[in-house]
């Protein structure tokens, strides 16, 4: 149990710093955009954000994936992804389960996808603040 544990922590970090690296990049190139680009093309400029934070959100779950299938938690890397896709967005059909030496390490999975959804989620918000509100100080 100690072990899963201490793996499923890993893992939470791991996500968080691919997370971290991105916002930075991508808030590093959305701050150097002109204000007047920004208002005459801001469906675009939403669109392009959310698909690019849907980037590392991808990456997660793949690394997640990965674990399940260096495991020996999962038979095939489809019903690694597929699993870990369901775990990671908390959407949990159920019609492919973990054995019981593994189980825990979804629950870590299922907490991570919420505080990535959560802070993918601050960061559009705040994009979307500097877009449609200009006149707002939104810190972005």
């Amino acid at each position: 149990m100690f072990f899963n544990l201490l793996l499923a922590t890993a893992m939470i970090a791991a996500t968080v710093a691919i997370q971290a690296v991105f916002m930075a990049a991508g808030l590093r190139v959305f701050r150097r955009i002109d204000e007047h680009y920004l208002a005459q093309r801001a469906t675009i400029v939403t669109v392009v954000w959310v698909s690019y934070l849907l980037v590392p959100i991808g990456l997660d779950i793949c690394l997640w994936a990965l674990l399940y299938l260096a495991l020996g938690a999962l038979p095939s890397l489809d019903d690694a992804i597929y699993f870990s896709t369901t775990t990671f967005t908390t959407v949990g059909y159920g019609d492919i389960v973990l054995g019981k030496d593994w189980r825990q390490i979804s629950v870590f999975e299922a907490v991570n996808g919420w505080i990535i959804f959560g802070w993918a989620t601050a960061l559009i918000m705040a994009v979307i603040q500097r877009v449609y509100f200009r006149g707002d100080e939104s810190g972005v």
